[in-house]
């Protein structure tokens, strides 16, 4: 065989091997489709009776007075929160709402309902008393016979629960005058929140170091004071028995 030959026999020989060398990426790829999809299938059928204990499990773990969402998905939530169809929903109790029907309660069996209003606010329940109907005069801190069954209504339930008690006295913007004790409706205010706190704190038996007084005079009315019964709805003693339990003294 000639040196022509033979280098034109292994230059075809070559030339053959190396066009067939996609047929091997082709096939590896077909393997690694074929392993995808076994893999995609494998995960696509789940055993309901594994899941559903493995969703128990999950349940009991982390929470145990939840349950899963209706429809499958396996999160959780609060069934104190929500409303499932064909169900009642459970809301959390608030103890600010039962203070305040007590309150109501306790001020109609006394039959002083109409002397005092109970609301509730975010920051508690607040009892508000009109001073033209608990104090003896216009320019008076000492309360008159109503005002001492309403504060003392109000004592008995404050005095059974530890939440703290803010008394806040209110004024109309009319200067005060004439020679009595109190020269700014500051003073008056801060008199009467102080005579709320001594009946609370002294007959009605709530502990002192939850009881504070602030006087704010006529800064915040509640309506303008542009007619005399507007005047008089500003003229008020609040009551708050605030939300929260009064913090440690020194924390």
């Amino acid at each position: 065989m000639s040196g022509r030959s033979a280098t034109r026999f292994f230059d075809e020989r070559d030339e053959g091997a190396s066009g067939e060398r996609w047929l091997l990426t082709y096939a590896d790829m077909i393997t690694l489709l074929l392993a995808l999809f076994i893999v995609l299938f494998a995960l696509s059928t789940i055993d309901k009776k594994k899941y559903q204990e493995f969703k128990t499990g999950v349940v009991q773990t982390f929470a145990p007075h939840s349950e899963p969402i209706p429809g499958g998905t396996g999160l959780l939530q609060q069934t104190s929160l929500v409303t499932h169809p064909g169900t009642t929903k459970t809301t959390v109790p608030n103890p600010l709402v039962n203070l305040e029907q007590r309150i109501q309660a306790a001020l109609a069996q006394a039959g002083v309902s109409q002397d005092a209003t109970v609301t509730l606010e975010t920051r508690g329940v607040v009892v508000r008393l009109l001073t033209d109907k608990v104090f003896f005069a216009t320019y008076s801190a000492d309360l008159g016979p109503v005002g001492d069954r309403v504060v003392d209504v109000v004592g008995q339930v404050a005095s059974s629960i530890p939440n703290p008690v803010q008394v806040e006295g209110y004024t109309d913007n009319q200067p005060i005058t004439g020679s009595g004790p109190y020269k700014t409706n500051f003073e008056l205010s801060a008199a009467r929140a102080m005579t709320v706190v001594d009946r609370l704190a002294g007959p009605d038996g709530v502990a002192p170091g939850r009881l504070s007084g602030i006087g704010y005079g006529d800064t915040r009315p509640v309506v303008p004071n542009d007619t005399p019964a507007h005047q008089a709805a500003n003229r008020r003693v609040d009551v708050v028995l605030l939300g929260s339990t009064p913090p440690a003294i020194g924390g």
